[in-house]
C-alpha cells in the first residue's frame, strides 16, 4: 500500500462530497502529471512502501478539512497510477496537490488565485513577484522514519 490518511479523517464524507473531492483530485492529478514530481523507490523486498500521512499543512494557514484531504490523496493516487506505479508514494506530489487543491477550491468560491510559479522551495525563482503559499507534508513509515516534502507557489 502507498499512503494512508491520518486515522479518523476523511472516513465519514457524505457521498456527494466524496464525489466532489474526487473531481477536484482528478483535475489536480492532471496538473501533477505536468509537474512530474519524483516517486519514492519501491521497497527492496519488492513491496510498496507503507506510509501514514501525519500532516499536510498550508501557509498562510488554511485548515485541512476532509474534502481537501480526500482530494489531495485522490490526486496523489491518480498521479502515481498514471506514472505506472500504483501504490508508490510521492511526498512532493502530495505537497503540490495541497496547493493546487487550495487554488481549485478558492476558484469555486470566487476569484481564482493565479499561480505564477509552483515547485520545490529550492527552485523558486528569485525574481518571482507575488506572495508565497507553502505546503508541507509529513509522512511516517511503519518503522517510524519521517519523510518530509515541501512545495511553494507564487500567486497573484
Amino acid at each position: 500500500m502507498g499512503i494512508s490518511p491520518t486515522p479518523g479523517t476523511g472516513a465519514a464524507l457524505d457521498p456527494d462530497l466524496a464525489r466532489a473531492a474526487g473531481g477536484i483530485g482528478a483535475a489536480v492529478a492532471i496538473r501533477l502529471r505536468e509537474l512530474s514530481p519524483a516517486l519514492r523507490a519501491i521497497a527492496p523486498a519488492g513491496g510498496e512502501p507503507t506510509l501514514s500521512l501525519e500532516s499536510l499543512t498550508l501557509e498562510p494557514d488554511d485548515p485541512l478539512d476532509d474534502v481537501t484531504l480526500a482530494a489531495c490523496v485522490h490526486a496523489h493516487d491518480a498521479y502515481v497510477a498514471a506514472r505506472g506505479r500504483p501504490g508508490a508514494v510521492s511526498p512532493g506530489a502530495l505537497a503540490l496537490a495541497r496547493i493546487l487543491t487550495w487554488a481549485a477550491r478558492a476558484e469555486m468560491l470566487g476569484r481564482a488565485p493565479i499561480v505564477q510559479w509552483i515547485g520545490p522551495p529550492s527552485r523558486r525563482p528569485g525574481d518571482a513577484a507575488g506572495h508565497s503559499v507553502t505546503a508541507r507534508v509529513l509522512l511516517r513509515g511503519i518503522d517510524g522514519t519521517a519523510v518530509r516534502a515541501a512545495a511553494v507557489a507564487v500567486v497573484a
